[in-house]
């Protein structure tokens, strides 16, 4: 199973290029999964949490996004099957994977497995603190609701009063509150530049 793994982590490094959600993002996921997975004292498949943290957003890569009408995570989870039926990972590990990725966005139905849970928190907590605002300002232009500074202020506040909400384990909770800090101070900041954000 590591060859497949080690095959497709060489694919998303070349594929994810984007800013918001390309490789970068993938090895942040990665890397909270794990550290919530410790706090909590998880016992979890190493391999499955890899691989869906690598293809949870596959489906916005430019070399696999289809016609628009699917959001994002069916569209991952449609070429993740592909690859992993392909380089014969095994059927009932492709099941949490595939589990996983169906579940990960914020406000999505839970998934099935462990794996899916810490997926979906360490996702979320990406969208908090100063990554998440590094990577909603990097939406400005790229995405259709995020047009202009203003829109993304209020993007990145209403990803901090709802994220919280949307968590499953207190390890993410924790870290949540942390990044909300982090995030209101640069909101005090940018509000006492700004007048009141008028001059964004």
């Amino acid at each position: 199973m590591r060859a497949i793994v080690e095959e497709i982590e060489a694919l998303v490094a070349r594929a994810g290029t984007h800013p918001i959600w390309g490789y970068a993002h993938c090895l942040r996921v990665h890397s909270l999964a794990e550290e919530l997975a410790r706090t909590e004292r998880l016992d979890y498949d190493a391999e499955i949490l890899r691989l869906a943290t690598l293809l949870h957003d596959v489906g916005l890569y430019r070399a696999y996004a289809l016609r628009e009408g699917v959001d994002h995570a069916r569209r991952s989870v449609a070429v993740a099957a592909r690859m992993l039926r392909d380089g014969d990972f095994p059927p009932l590990a492709s099941r949490v994977v595939l589990d996983a990725i169906e579940h990960h966005p914020p406000g999505a139905p839970p998934g099935r497995y462990k794996e899916s849970a810490l997926l979906k928190d360490a996702v979320a907590l990406d969208y908090l603190g100063a990554v998440g605002l590094g990577r909603v300002f990097a939406m400005v232009g790229l995405e259709g609701d995020v047009p202009d500074l203003s829109a993304a202020v209020r993007h990145a506040m209403s990803l901090r009063r709802s994220i919280p909400d949307l968590l499953c384990f207190d390890a993410a909770h924790n870290l949540a509150r942390e990044r909300i800090f982090e995030m209101d101070n640069f909101f005090d900041s940018l509000e006492n530049c700004t007048a009141n954000f008028k001059l964004l």
